[in-house]
C-alpha cells in the first residue's frame, strides 16, 4: 500500500506523515529526495543556466532559499523551476518506493510531497490520497516561523500551488490540522485506521473520510 500525503504550505502534511510513521508507516519525504536531486552536477547546471549562476554557493551547490526566491517570483519562473526539478523527482521517488516494497514488502509507504497533485495524477504514484488542510492565517504563521520568511514571500509561494478546495476534491482522505498537536495525532490517527482497515478489506473502490 503506497499512501500520498500532501497540502498546501503550512498545512502540517509533514507533521501528519511523522504520525503515519509513528503507526508503522515507512515515510519517504520528498523535500528530502528533492535535495538529493538540487545535488545532481546535470540538474545544478541547469538550473544556474536558467535562474543564474549566483544561485549557487562556493562549493558550486545550489541554495535553496535564493533559487526560491528567483524561482517564485512569477509563474513563468515557478513552472520553469518544477518543469526541470519534477520529472528527476518523480523519477526517484519511484525508485525509493519499488526499493522499500522489495525490502519490506508488507509494511506500508507514505509519500510526503507537496506537489502531488499540481504534477498529474496522482494515482499514478500512489494508491490513495490523503489531503492536509489548514486555515489560510494558520499556515503563513507557520510557514514565517519555520523557513524564516516574510509573509509576501509565503503568500506568493501559496500563489504557485493549487487552491485546497482543488487538492480536497481528489482527496481519499482529508485531515484539518487547525489545532496542537495532540488533535493533529488524533486526526490522523483516524483517517491511518482507515486506510489500514481498507487495505486489509481490498477494497478498490474509491473511499473518502474526512476529519474536522
Amino acid at each position: 500500500m503506497i499512501v500520498g500525503v500532501t497540502g498546501g504550505i503550512g498545512a502540517g502534511k509533514s507533521t501528519v506523515s511523522r504520525i503515519f510513521a509513528e503507526m508503522g508507516a515507512w515515510v519517504i519525504d520528498a523535500d528530502a529526495v528533492g535535495h538529493e536531486v538540487l545535488r545532481d552536477p546535470a540538474a545544478i547546471r541547469e538550473l544556474a543556466e536558467a535562474f543564474g549562476a549566483d544561485i549557487l554557493d562556493k562549493e558550486g551547490q545550489i541554495v535553496r532559499r535564493e533559487l526560491g526566491r528567483r524561482a517564485f517570483v512569477s509563474e513563468a519562473g515557478r513552472e520553469r523551476l518544477n518543469a526541470m526539478v519534477w520529472p528527476r523527482l518523480r523519477q526517484l521517488l519511484k525508485a525509493k518506493i519499488q526499493q522499500t516494497r522489495d525490502e519490506q514488502p508488507d509494511r506500508p509507504v507514505v509519500v510526503d510531497a507537496a506537489l502531488l497533485v499540481e504534477r498529474g495524477d496522482p494515482k499514478s504514484l500512489v494508491d490513495a490520497l490523503v489531503v492536509v488542510t489548514a486555515p489560510e492565517d494558520v499556515r503563513v504563521r507557520r510557514t514565517m516561523d519555520r523557513l524564516g520568511i516574510s509573509e509576501a514571500e509565503v503568500k506568493a509561494r501559496m500563489a504557485a500551488q493549487l487552491p485546497e478546495s482543488d487538492k480536497v476534491r481528489v482527496a481519499d482522505y482529508v485531515v484539518v490540522n487547525d489545532g496542537g498537536i495532540e488533535v493533529c495525532r488524533e486526526r490522523a490517527g483516524a483517517v491511518w485506521r482507515k486506510i489500514v482497515e481498507r487495505a486489509k478489506c481490498g477494497k478498490a473502490d474509491r473511499i473518502t473520510g474526512f476529519t474536522g
